[in-house]
């Protein structure tokens, strides 16, 4: 059985119901009857395995890659699952603090100030050079986005952030190794 007929036919019924002149209500149902069937449909990961390729890395659960490839934005409707409402900024944060990690165990037994260790923090992780390892790579390829925006340097560290983040609670600190030393991070 297809899977969009349901809704339209639904739509349909609604439609005989509601009085013409009221064509704000109609749009509003149109909508959520949008979102209720977006929010049904799986996540699309055609663009999560030429990513993993990129990065030299395979998830386990690909949703955490599909999710940290949408920026802020992307046409997605948000559903009841708070995880998808963001993009992928929850990931980027998670990201983030598995980078500061990996900068500290490799600081640590160098036996420098922690002045040192601040200084490759402030280098590494800025959104400058974040933005440098997503154009290297080509990610911006991979980033799913809201038609007519462009991608920013906020958008692709965003995105590298969020890669790690999802590699890191799919694979721990070997995911995040592995994917820090295929796209060339200067640490």
């Amino acid at each position: 059985m297809p899977f969009l007929p349901l809704p339209v036919t639904v739509l349909r019924i609604i439609v005989t119901f509601i009085p013409l002149p009221d064509r704000t209500a109609l749009n509003s149902i149109c909508k959520s009857l949008y979102c209720v069937v977006a929010s049904m449909a799986p996540p699309d990961l055609t663009k999560t395995l030429p990513c993993e390729q990129t990065i030299g890395y395979y998830f386990q659960d690909k949703n955490l890659l599909w999710e940290a490839l949408q920026a802020d934005g992307s046409p997605h409707c948000p559903t009841d699952n708070p995880r998808y409402e963001v993009g992928n900024k929850r990931l980027a944060i998670v990201g983030n603090l598995a980078l500061d990690l990996l900068l500290a165990s490799v600081w640590y037994p160098t036996w420098n100030t922690s002045a040192v260790l601040d200084s490759s923090r402030g280098e590494t992780l800025s959104k400058t050079s974040l933005d440098q390892v997503a154009q290297r790579n080509e990610l911006y390829h991979y980033i799913i986005r809201r038609p007519g925006t462009f991608f920013g340097v906020e958008t692709l560290s965003a995105a590298v952030e969020a890669i790690v983040g999802a590699a890191y609670l799919d694979g721990g600190m070997t995911a995040v190794k592995r994917v820090v030393q295929k796209l060339g991070f200067e640490m």
